[in-house]
């Protein structure tokens, strides 16, 4: 078992005394949605600018993306889906990392703050990131094209494969997907329950939230697709390359051996990373030694070759 480095553990002693964690994801739905609206009111989108890069936002079906394009033209891109509980919208220094992400790697960076189950069911937020994910492809070629993930954008990037297939319009599947802490719903008894022994390690994310997750994503609608919420029912034919990454002190990983049993059942490749006692989406926050090896890690598997 490797050491951690002092900056974590004081770190993580910090955090879980300061009640984070409680304090990002209320225990009561109502009060949950209420902070989520007020919060979505006050969307902020970064100023950002850089010499290698054109920065844009741009309005795709009434939603705002923002893009990153090389200067020196690049043949390949990441949809980049940020994650925040599919009630909230990425924070300015999420934005700020994918700046920095196109930068280290070669790639145009496409960063959409996607539709809220706030009003919406999950279904709406998957049909507009598949739509997105067609509009994209018609400027760059699929096997130049990866989608990336963080939390619950990790849920939606390997669960539009599983869209890709449920629709059967033969869209080319993207060159391959990077995925940190992909959130989903607590669904078998045995997930529910090592959900609720790491609960007690996670400073970030609680088992109730994401038991509270499917009740406010499905909206009361019972006919939506099961992979919407539990990733390891979704069919990923056609898919190449996975990276997998988790923190093993976070509530999600609770469903690593089943989404990672899935992938392969479906023929596809998944390369694995487990942070020792890491904490959730540690790669995208380098706040030491340890996730800042993780970082190099994602950066590496992003750039272009």
């Amino acid at each position: 078992m490797a050491k951690l480095s002092l900056k974590y553990r004081i770190l993580r002693s910090l955090v879980k005394a300061s009640g984070i964690k409680k304090k990002m994801f209320p225990g009561e739905e109502k009060e949950l949605l209420d902070l989520a609206k007020k919060q979505a009111k006050n969307k902020n989108i970064p100023n950002l600018s850089h010499p290698d890069l054109t920065v844009t936002v741009k309005k795709f079906q009434g939603e705002d993306v923002v893009c990153f394009h090389h200067r020196n033209p690049s043949e390949y891109a990441c949809l980049f889906l940020i994650g925040g509980g599919m009630v909230k919208y990425p924070r300015p220094a999420s934005i700020k990392k994918a700046l920095q992400i196109a930068v280290e790697t070669g790639r145009d960076m496409i960063v959409p703050y996607y539709p809220l189950c706030i009003e919406n069911d999950i279904s709406v937020v998957y049909d507009w990131i598949y739509d997105l994910y067609k509009k994209i492809i018609e400027v760059y070629s699929a096997d130049k094209v990866m989608v990336t993930g963080s939390s619950s954008g990790g849920n939606l990037a390997l669960g539009l494969i599983a869209h890709i297939n449920k629709k059967k319009e033969k869209l080319p599947y993207p060159q391959k997907i990077y995925v940190s802490s992909p959130g989903e719903c607590l669904g078998s008894g045995e997930v529910r329950q090592k959900a609720k022994e790491l609960d007690a390690y996670d400073v970030a994310i609680s088992a109730g939230f994401m038991e509270m997750a499917e009740h406010f994503m499905r909206k009361n609608k019972t006919n939506l697709p099961d992979y919407m919420f539990y990733l390891e029912q979704g069919d990923f034919h056609g898919l190449s390359e996975v990276y997998l990454c988790y923190g093993s002190h976070e509530v999600l990983y609770s469903a690593y051996e089943p989404i990672k049993g899935a992938l392969e059942r479906d023929g596809v490749k998944v390369i694995a990373e487990i942070g020792e006692e890491m904490y959730h989406c540690y790669p995208f926050i380098p706040l030491c030694k340890e996730a800042k090896e993780g970082w190099e890690r994602m950066i590496g598997y992003h750039k272009v070759i």
